[in-house]
């Protein structure tokens, strides 16, 4: 019954399938990637922090894998932190 379901490729980024079909989502580059732990989670959150802030689908999951991409920086689930001028500079580059 859902509309959407969401697919996390790992360090291939992830993709969003609706309505209107498939929908590849990149993968952010971390500086260095210390440990892989955490970062589904930190997709989810920033998947669901955009969802709630009144963010399209499509930048809700950008939003996701640029918080992933920091998550992946650091050994431990929730060790890392960012600006939202970080966030916003990773989501740029």
């Amino acid at each position: 019954m859902a509309k959407t379901t969401i697919v996390t490729l790992g360090g291939a980024g992830s993709r969003i399938h609706g309505l209107n079909g498939p929908v590849s989502i990149p993968a952010f580059k971390a500086r260095k990637v210390v440990d892989p732990t955490g970062a589904g989670d930190a997709f989810r959150g920033g998947l669901l922090s955009g969802l709630v802030n009144g963010y399209d689908m499509h930048t809700s999951a950008l939003r996701g894998s640029a918080c992933a991409s920091f998550a992946v920086e650091c050994n431990g689930t929730q060790v890392y932190s960012f600006t939202p001028l970080e966030l916003a500079e990773r989501m740029l580059a």
